[in-house]
C-alpha cells in the first residue's frame, strides 16, 4: 500500500488526508529502547517513556490482528515486544471505570465494534494484571481527548511524542515489523478514530 492508495482509501472514507516528507517533520524523533510501545492515543502519560511505537491498544494491536485472544497469548506478546527492544504496554486513564476501560481501542475490540476482529477472552482488568505480571507497564493517561488531527507514519523506528496539542499518532512502520497486515491495520485505525469521533484528517509522513 502506497502513501497514495492511503490517501485514496481515507478520502473514499470522508477524510482529508496529505503527505508530507520526514525531513519537513521538525518533531520526528528516532525511538529509543526506552520508550513504550503505547498507544495511539494522544493525551498525555504519567510515564516518561514517549519514544517508543504507537500502535492501536499498545500491544493489543499485535494480539488483536493476529487473532490471539488469551491471555497466554498476550503475555507471550510481551515477551516478544521486548526481544525487539521495545517496552510493552497498554493503558487506561484516570477517569474510567474500571481504570484500564480508558484505552477507546481496547473498549472498541472487547465490545465487538471493531471489523473481523475475534474478541478477547479476557476483561481490561485482567489484560492490565498479565502484562504487569509478565514484565509490562500499565500506563495511566490524563483527563479527555482532544486530538486535531491523525498522523500516519511510515518513516521506520521514528515516532513522535505526544504533547499539549493533541494528535493521535499511528506508527504505521511498526505493524509491518510485527507481521500484521499494514493495509488491515490502518483501516482498523481509521475505523477506530470515526468510532471514537475524532478527527477524519491525516497527515502522512514518509522518508
Amino acid at each position: 500500500m502506497t502513501p497514495e492508495d492511503i490517501v485514496a482509501v481515507l478520502e473514499s472514507r470522508g477524510w482529508t488526508a496529505t503527505i508530507e516528507s520526514a525531513a519537513d517533520v521538525a518533531d520526528l524523533v528516532d525511538v529509543d529502547d526506552d520508550g513504550l510501545m503505547k498507544c495511539v492515543d494522544g493525551r498525555l502519560s504519567d510515564h516518561p517513556g514517549m519514544r517508543g511505537p504507537k500502535t492501536l491498544g499498545g500491544i493489543y494491536a499485535i494480539a488483536s490482528l493476529r487473532g490471539e485472544t488469551s491471555l497466554d497469548a498476550l503475555t507471550a506478546i510481551v515477551e516478544e515486544v521486548r526481544e525487539a527492544g521495545h517496552v510493552p504496554s497498554v493503558h487506561g486513564d484516570d477517569h474510567a471505570s474500571p481504570p484500564p476501560m480508558g484505552c477507546g481501542y481496547f473498549k472498541l475490540w472487547v465490545t465487538g465494534q471493531l471489523d473481523g476482529l475475534e474478541l478477547p477472552e479476557y476483561t481490561a482488568e485482567e489484560g492490565q494484571a498479565a502484562v504487569l505480571d509478565a514484565g509490562g507497564v500499565y500506563e495511566e493517561l490524563q483527563g479527555g481527548h482532544a486530538e486535531s488531527e491523525v498522523v500516519i507514519n511510515l518513516v521506520p523506528d521514528t515516532t513522535l511524542e505526544p504533547q499539549e496539542d493533541q494528535r493521535f499518532v499511528v506508527d504505521g512502520w511498526a505493524a509491518g515489523s510485527f507481521g500484521l497486515d499494514v493495509g488491515r491495520y490502518l483501516g482498523l485505525a481509521a475505523q477506530t478514530v470515526e468510532l471514537l469521533n475524532g478527527p477524519l484528517v491525516a497527515r502522512i509522513i514518509v522518508p
